[in-house]
């Protein structure tokens, strides 16, 4: 097993990967999309964990900073979603360079990544299965949990709220944009995001879907989760008990087993 950090060049922009290279030539590989912002930050470690043990079982992983995030080129207020999805989509490209043994390409994404990583093979003809790591199904709702961060922060700082959701909304709109814990949320962003449906995404997908349910195993599955595998015929939903890690929490997450374990077995079957 080999490490390769290098930049890949997507139309003279420098995209930050890391590629994952197993023992033997790979016919298996798969592309990470990470989460938004500081989700990124948090579920950093598990994603490399992960990579580390999916080469070591064979599978060639490639992660990768989206543009606007990491050590990417652009600034995160110049990226937007349909950028992110151009950048996973020459993720999968890059992959089959790097390896050109594989017969067999995984999207895998956490939350808003997972929302990438579903379009981006909605787009594709050579994505085999997706694996989609508590992932948004309404971005609009999405969205407004943000805008909640950013009101959780005013409260900090001011003791009140200054600027309601219907303000944050209307100034984003308008063309301003909002700081979310450092972050630029601008109106591309939140349009782009807003207007994300996971149906929408794998109406258009013909693979093998996995969706887990990230959560302490005390809540059912979610409907809008049992909806979306009963609609799609190789689709399926399991539930994993794990911390939510891509948060601020007590403890530091190096790993999350349960989610390494249900993945190698995804994997380990053909699409």
């Amino acid at each position: 097993m080999r490490e390769d950090p290098q930049f890949l060049d997507l139309d003279g922009e420098r995209l930050f990967a890391v590629y994952h290279r197993s023992s033997a030539p790979a016919h298996r590989g798969v592309v990470v999309c990470h989460p938004l912002g500081e989700e990124k930050l948090w579920s950093h470690r598990v994603f490399v964990s992960l990579a580390r043990e999916l080469a070591a079982a064979g599978v060639a992983t490639l992660r990768f900073d989206f543009r606007g995030e990491g050590d990417s080129d652009r600034r995160f207020e110049d990226a937007d979603l349909e950028s992110r999805v151009e950048d996973a989509i020459f993720a999968v490209d890059a992959v089959r360079t790097l390896e050109p043994s594989i017969t067999e390409v995984t999207l895998l994404g956490l939350r808003l990544g997972a929302s990438v990583a579903a379009v981006a093979a909605s787009r594709r003809k050579d994505v085999d299965r997706l694996i989609l790591w508590d992932p948004v199904v309404d971005g609009s709702a999405y969205m407004q949990h943000f805008l909640r961060l950013q009101l959780m922060a005013q409260m900090a700082v001011h003791r009140r709220v200054v600027e309601d959701r219907e303000a944050l909304t209307a100034r984003i709109l308008g063309g301003d944009s909002i700081n979310i814990e450092g972050y630029e949320l601008t109106g591309a962003l939140f349009r782009q995001v807003s207007a994300f449906r996971l149906a929408d995404a794998l109406a258009g997908f013909g693979g093998t879907t996995l969706m887990v349910q990230i959560d302490q195993g005390d809540n059912p599955v979610k409907p809008e989760l049992v909806a979306l595998a009963a609609a799609n015929e190789r689709g399926r939903v399991v539930q994993v008990r794990e911390d939510a890690f891509w948060k601020e929490i007590r403890n530091f997450y190096q790993r999350a087993p349960e989610l390494s374990r249900v993945t190698l077995d995804a994997l380990s079957t053909s699409a």
